[in-house]
């Protein structure tokens, strides 16, 4: 029997589109003709539908987030696209934009279109309705989310474990005020990252944490910095690169200069180019891996390789700087 990647290497297109003409989804005109002549010519199509049919089967795989603006968000997609196109499945994306209330419909509206798995990237939203995933009938993965639900697998990242490693570093330099940028702690991934660096600060008494509480924004991060900075921090450790911009913003603007005058620390993912060679400690998450690791629960799952309750992967960050 031909695979969907044989029909795709002699159509010239790729996996994921061949699986989108499998499904009915409306292609280029062109791509279609050569899906349709690469399908007769390897007599794959009555073989790959009747298999769907079958086994009651899409070949599409559902992925609910809140956006993908964000590099991270992006990178952490395409990573998921390249794994499950390279089984055959196609890649259905719904977004909530910052708006929790609609994820039941965003989901209701993934289950109308028969998917097979489901992906869910909170990406730090908070939802009241997570046991509603434990009781689809399809396979599905959270991804940043702590929450323990039956045959339910999750991706979670070592985000407190990483901030404790990085304000040891920063104590083992000497320093006694440290301020820290952090986000709204309605978020899990926030508070994650500040209870990191309150483990660490508990066990210096003599050492003094000051926290300026930001919304992910680089306007917060160019507050927090000023505020901070009138606190006389010596060293400053930013939840995530977009707050590290409004921040670094404000040290340029006031003449401090960062490994002289200030020790500087950030979380997130930055495009190795975006901080120039500024000395600093950075935390970066393996962002394509989270996807394709996410992608991989889910695709064991459908080809029942995975027989638990539900499993927790825990992945490691990057920490760059460190002695």
């Amino acid at each position: 029997m031909s695979s969907v990647r044989e029909v795709a290497e002699l159509a010239g297109v790729s996996v994921g589109t061949v699986s989108r003409y499998l499904n009915g989804q409306q292609l280029k005109a062109a791509n279609q003709a050569k899906i349709a002549a690469a399908i007769e010519q390897l007599d794959y199509k009555q073989n790959i539908i009747a298999k769907g049919l079958k086994n009651n089967q899409s070949f599409s795989i559902g992925l609910l987030m809140n956006s993908i603006s964000s590099r991270f968000g992006a990178e952490v997609v395409s990573g998921i696209e390249q794994r499950v196109e390279q089984q055959g499945y196609s890649l259905l994306l719904s977004g909530f934009s910052d708006k929790p209330a609609l994820i039941d419909q965003k989901i209701d509206y993934l289950m109308a279109h028969s998917i097979d798995g489901l992906i869910v990237f909170l990406a730090g939203e908070e939802w009241q309705g997570m046991e509603r995933l434990a009781a689809l009938d399809i396979p599905v993965v959270t991804i940043n989310n702590p929450n323990q639900l039956r045959n339910v697998d999750s991706i979670l990242l070592d985000d407190r474990a990483s901030v404790a490693q990085v304000m040891q570093q920063i104590i083992d330099l000497g320093h006694q005020n440290i301020g820290m940028i952090a986000a709204n702690q309605d978020d899990y991934v926030a508070r994650e990252r500040l209870a990191g660096a309150k483990q660490t600060m508990a066990a210096y008494p003599d050492r003094q944490l000051h926290v300026f509480e930001g919304d992910y924004s680089r306007t917060s991060g160019y507050r927090g910095a000023q505020a901070l900075l009138a606190e006389g921090i010596t060293a400053l450790f930013v939840s995530n690169d977009n707050m590290a911009f409004g921040a670094l913003t404000y040290l340029s603007e006031n003449g401090i200069r960062i490994g002289q005058d200030l020790l500087f620390g950030h979380y997130d993912y930055a495009d190795e180019h975006q901080f120039g060679q500024l000395p600093i400690l950075s935390i970066q998450p393996p962002i394509e891996a989270i996807g394709l690791a996410a992608a991989k629960l889910l695709l064991d799952r459908l080809q029942n390789k995975t027989q638990s309750d539900g499993q927790t992967i825990l992945m490691h960050h990057e920490i760059n700087g460190l002695n």
